[in-house]
């Protein structure tokens, strides 16, 4: 329901007076922006930070095209009476209020019968008349016509639109436009005379590229009670044909929204003056922020939007998320505002932006990959870096580390990150077979309480054995628990003469259970074994014999021994767990007498 604008004297003398007291002191409205400007923050994945902002609204430029269209229609006789009748103080209060306004108006009837469907009776003057032009073309209105229940209206639109009342090319268009009864719609090519069909959607598509904002004034005479805005098939008859019936209702609320001005509905004739100048005094500024960020940056406002009169200031909370998961790095982005719908510029029409900068952190963890020598080499440490992009490090953020996966799986520990946003681990396997295989490290930035993780990078660690065993081949005792010393037989030359040997490895890694001792004739190249470590040999050497092992010994009574022939020395080599094979050594035995 349309409510009255109460306007005493007393307050359209404050509004006079306050606007002469701006003029003569050079005030002036701020200028339409966005505070902050510039936003930087560091954000974690995951997390949201959330700013405050205002939007300073543009105000009207103090240069208004205003034109007025009116519904000359029969039914429209008292409206058309009122807005007579009130036509020059409308445009007093106006010229009060704002500076270099120009008044232009024309009325419209209906097609195809009437004396015209669009009367352009005042253009926008080229040079300022004081409304005068316009006032004379309001006067000279005459209700008449309309044989139909639906007007012409949409024909009217689109010859303002496309320029027929000399908009100014740099002034703020505003067109008023009221009427009780919706427009036909397509006024086809056949009636219009165009070449082309008008339709709500054509007409709303000029308007908006000609920056013409509408205010609607629906009224309500008796016939429909939805007025501009009601169903426009309920009363067409007098179109068809050639034209077809359509259109929808609430032509004029979709027209006026689409344009960024106002709709006023219900409106009776004796209101229509103060109709138009709440419109004019009180055009909606709907404000919305918009913002290029895309993943992984969000941003949401609260309110989605909210309605200020122009020049106002829009008060909004930005929420600026970043997505879980999102990787690190510095994101570049903007919001701006829209004020009816259009993006809010300058004066020399650039876009007002402010500019976002967001840091999101991340980990590397190094070195990535590396192998160490179990028994060797010790222990592994690995360093955590937490930085953002342009921010670089991100000092006092929490690293947990964790072997997931691998021999070593369940270590872990723990540390916050330095002035270099760095934090280190380092572990000590057991040197066992255990421990041997891919450690899988993981190290993750948490929050200070290690609740909610933000990201992980891994690393592997390889922990090996290439280290060969120790053979030896000791002289032990026969059977019997006899010691026969070395004799420097054959020359002195170190030999065992019984040939009695204990053949053994020992290994770094791998248990004594773990090792094998192979037994070699270095004669013929038979091997022997593979024998648990600490085996006892008889060797024998047999140049022209045939090379062969047998176990000596009775078990449970005597240890086992193994006595073994061959054509050559024996050298006795040890074998690990890993396959890793020692070098080489000899047990010297003389060759048997001819």
């Amino acid at each position: 329901m349309f409510r009255k604008l109460a306007r005493s004297k007393a307050w359209t003398a404050f509004l006079a007076a306050a606007l002469l007291m701006n003029l003569t002191a050079g005030l002036a409205f701020a200028d339409p922006g966005i505070s902050p400007n510039n936003v930087e923050r560091l954000i974690f994945p995951g997390e949201k930070a959330v700013v405050a902002k205002s939007v300073t609204t543009p105000v009207i430029p103090p240069k208004p095209d205003i034109y007025f269209l009116a519904d000359s229609t029969g039914s429209m006789a008292p409206a058309l009476a009122n807005v007579q009748s009130n036509a020059t103080s409308i445009l007093n209060d106006v010229a009060s209020q704002t500076a270099e306004p120009r008044f232009g108006a024309g009325d419209y009837k209906d097609l195809p019968t009437d004396v015209y469907a669009f009367n352009n009776g005042a253009s926008i003057p080229a040079s300022d008349d004081g409304g005068a032009a316009a006032l004379a073309a309001i006067g000279a209105w005459t209700a008449g016509g309309g044989v139909d229940g639906s007007e012409g209206q949409l024909y009217a639109l689109d010859r303002i639109a496309d320029g027929a009342v000399n908009w100014r090319s740099d002034s703020t268009r505003i067109l008023v436009w009221f009427g009780d009864a919706p427009g036909h719609d397509p006024v086809c090519a056949a009636l219009n005379g165009l070449g082309y069909d008008i339709t709500e959607a054509s007409v709303t598509a000029k308007l908006v590229a000609a920056k013409i904002r509408v205010i609607a004034i629906s009224l309500d005479t008796g016939t429909y009670p939805a007025g501009l805005n009601d169903d426009p098939t309920a009363s067409a008859y007098n179109y068809s044909p050639p034209c077809t019936i359509g259109g929808t209702a609430g032509q004029a609320a979709r027209i006026a929204s689409a344009t960024g001005g106002v709709s006023l509905t219900n409106v009776s004739y004796e209101d229509v003056s103060q109709a138009i100048l709440q419109g004019l005094e009180n055009l909606p500024a709907d404000v919305a922020m918009k913002s290029s960020c895309t993943a992984p940056i969000s941003t949401s406002f609260a309110p989605a939007s909210q309605i200020v009169t122009s020049g106002d200031v829009a008060n909004f909370v930005e929420t600026i998320a970043v997505a879980s998961g999102a990787a690190a790095g510095t994101y570049n982005c903007y919001d701006w505002a829209t004020i009816n719908g259009e993006d809010m510029k300058d004066s020399a029409g650039h876009l007002i932006t402010e500019t976002k900068t967001i840091h999101v952190p991340g980990i590397d963890l190094q070195p990535a990959t590396a192998t160490n020598e179990l028994g060797i080499d010790l222990s592994h440490e690995v360093t955590a870096t937490v930085s953002a992009g342009s921010f670089g490090a991100v000092a006092n953020t929490l690293v947990a580390f964790k072997i997931t996966a691998g021999p070593n799986t369940g270590a872990s520990g723990s540390g916050v990150t330095d002035a270099s946003g760095q934090a280190t681990f380092t572990y000590t396997p057991a040197v066992a077979p255990a421990s041997l295989g891919t450690d899988s490290l993981q190290a993750c930035y948490t929050n200070a309480d290690g609740s909610v993780v933000y990201g992980c990078d891994t690393a592997a660690k390889t922990w090996r054995d290439t280290t060969p065993p120790t053979a030896s081949c000791v002289p032990t005792t026969n059977p019997a628990g006899l010691n026969d010393p070395n004799a420097p037989g054959n020359g002195g030359q170190g030999q065992n003469q019984d040939g009695f040997y204990r053949v053994s490895a020992t290994d770094l890694v791998w248990p004594a259970s773990a090792l094998r001792v192979l037994v070699t004739d270095s004669g013929s190249g038979a091997v022997f074994g593979p024998f648990p470590t600490g085996t006892k040999i008889k060797y024998v050497q047999a140049p022209g014999g045939k090379p062969g092992s047998r176990l000596m010994g009775d078990t449970g009574v005597h240890e086992n021994y193994w006595q073994l022939t061959g054509k050559g020395d024996a050298v006795v080599t040890g074998l690990d767990g890993s396959g890793n094979v020692s070098a080489p050594v000899s047990c010297l035995v003389p060759p048997r007498p001819q």
